[in-house]
């Protein structure tokens, strides 16, 4: 019997078209042997829709004036796990089996829509509501992290309302020039800048404070950025560990999904004893975490060594090209047997069904 799909994508974060991106490839990678897929949108607004005109209106930004768009909301009854449609004459009940939250950054991966589809009884793909929250909070996974043993940048938080000088004058005497001024709590390097002197440290933090009301700034880490994917529930499969080549100061949104001049070299440059060490300690991270589903645990590699752990993604970037799938290729999964496997582990998760690996192509 085939399972009911919900594919979730938009969302109100300032990722929204991000995940527009992510989600048409995903909605399009589904195997509709084993799945009957309905799509939901969620508008910047955070308007809820039944989405059923073409796809490819979805990539492009096109598919909210499509016509083809019908109100919904979550049914709270988790007897039920679906949602209502709001028919111009009548209400109708979707069943939905799996949902899959294509939604990055705020409202999206930070443990809201996660609450919510727990709430309603809907099982899904990915992190649940602790591990989700979490990794969306720069400040507190670090502290999770370094109890791990795993070093972390030196940094200090603050909230932009009360911009504490005194303690960023020492922690620049201390640490010096550059340091990164980020959001705590957003994604896709949005909010972030590279600060290399000190006239330019308060339009930074007034920058960030636009994405969030804690600010973090942390030291500039001297290493190249490596990454670790990673899926399973309580068997955690590690894929490989791919490179970012920089050109420029950092790692920022437009390079990250534009690649203007940083290049992404998979697999990772390096030994094979450092890679096995980064996929072990992201494999700790993972399974400290809690994380479900999947993740793609970012570092710091420094040339003494030395790995620095940067961020959890817990809904990274998902087109056939992106750094998360290209790095599961190497555990054996293709684009459409991963997808498949995470509907699988998300049913699992939440049934108590033991897992199995899927079948790799």
């Amino acid at each position: 019997m085939k399972k009911q799909i919900a594919v979730f994508f938009g969302g109100e974060s300032p990722e929204y078209e991000v995940s527009l991106q992510s989600a048409t490839a995903v909605i399009q990678a589904i195997d509709r042997t084993k799945n009957d897929v309905i799509l939901i949108g969620i508008t910047k607004k955070g308007k809820w829709y039944l989405y059923e005109g073409p796809v490819e209106a979805i990539s492009d930004n096109r598919w909210e004036q499509n016509g083809a768009c019908t109100i919904v909301s979550p049914i709270m009854d988790k007897s039920e796990s679906g949602v209502y449609v709001h028919r111009a004459n009548s209400i109708e009940t979707c069943p939905i089996d799996v949902a899959i939250p294509v939604l990055h950054g705020q409202n999206g991966e930070d443990g809201t829509i996660q609450g919510m589809l727990d709430l309603a009884g809907i099982n899904y793909v990915g992190c649940g509501v602790f591990a989700s929250s979490l990794c969306s909070n720069k400040v507190q996974v670090q502290k999770l992290v370094q109890n791990l043993g795993i070093q972390i940048a030196p940094s200090i938080h603050f909230d932009c309302e009360q911009i504490p000088h005194i303690r960023i004058q020492d922690f620049i005497a201390q640490h010096n020039f550059p340091v990164f001024v980020k959001p705590i709590r957003a994604g896709s390097s949005i909010g972030i800048s590279m600060v290399c002197h000190k006239d330019a440290l308060i339009p930074a933090i007034k920058h960030a404070a636009q994405f969030d009301t804690e600010i973090t700034i942390e030291k500039a880490i001297q290493g190249s950025e490596v990454g670790c994917g990673i899926i399973g529930n309580s068997k955690p499969i590690v894929g490989g560990v791919d490179e970012i080549e920089l050109n420029g100061d950092f790692f920022n949104f437009t390079e990250k999904y534009e690649l203007l001049s940083a290049q992404i070299h998979m697999p990772a440059r390096i030994p094979l004893k450092t890679k096995r060490y980064i996929q072990k300690a992201a494999r700790a991270i993972y399974m400290a975490i809690h994380c479900e589903g999947l993740s793609r645990i970012d570092f710091f590699l420094q040339e003494d060594g030395q790995l620095i752990f940067n961020e959890v993604n817990t809904m990274p970037g998902f087109t056939e090209h992106s750094r998360f799938p290209t790095l599961m290729k190497e555990a054996g999964y293709c684009y459409e047997t991963l997808i498949q496997t995470l509907i699988e582990l998300a049913a699992e998760k939440r049934n108590g069904v033991i897992e199995h690996e899927a079948t790799k192509g």
